[in-house]
């Protein structure tokens, strides 16, 4: 039959079997209903692509201006940002919204609890709304694990964990007292 009709010879590529296994990681999440709640603090707009180098810098600004002066040397605040930073626990979460227009920028809010009162000049206050939040423990130095664990999140977590979806763009950095540079660092992250 090919001696007859050459043309009706069919090639086939060679079948190639691949597999890959991916995720496997132990995940420490806990997924929970919150009330709704406020934060206050400092909002700036970033560059998707130019982030992760340029938020580490912003703290380091936000440090040297508040935290070392406030926490570090005990300095008494005298204005009612330092007052706003000090009793609202500024610094407690670092927190991207991604609720902007234009793409490829987010704001980001290093922020703490707004307990009401006053919002001084150059602070913003934003809330959330009553959901539910998947909260993932990270252990490790910063911030090298806290990239390492949203890399986790967004490509194994998400979507190998098809019941949930992300019901606002928005990413809690949980932060705790301590030594940020140490292997026993504890952190976390929020995904509404």
């Amino acid at each position: 039959r090919i001696k007859k009709k050459p043309d009706h010879i069919k090639m086939f590529l060679p079948l190639k079997i691949r597999i890959e296994v991916k995720g496997g990681n132990d995940m420490d999440v806990v997924v929970e209903k919150m009330n709704s709640f406020k934060v206050i603090g400092f909002d700036k707009v970033f560059e998707t692509e130019t982030a992760q180098e340029e938020i580490p810098k912003y703290w380091t600004t936000f440090q040297k201006q508040y935290i070392m002066p406030l926490l570090w040397m005990g300095k008494k605040p005298k204005t009612a940002i330092e007052e706003t930073i000090l009793r609202c626990r500024i610094a407690e979460f670092g927190i991207c919204i991604d609720d902007m227009e234009e793409k490829g920028k987010f704001h980001y809010m290093i922020a703490g609890r707004y307990d009401g009162g006053e919002v001084p000049e150059g602070m913003k206050v934003y809330e959330f709304h009553d959901m539910e939040w998947a909260k993932f423990r990270c252990v490790g130095p910063m911030p090298g694990a806290l990239h390492a664990l949203n890399n986790q999140i967004f490509k194994e977590w998400l979507p190998g964990n098809p019941d949930y979806e992300v019901a606002q763009y928005v990413n809690i950095e949980w932060y705790t007292k301590g030594d940020m540079p140490a292997a026993n660092y504890e952190s976390g992250v929020w995904i509404p």
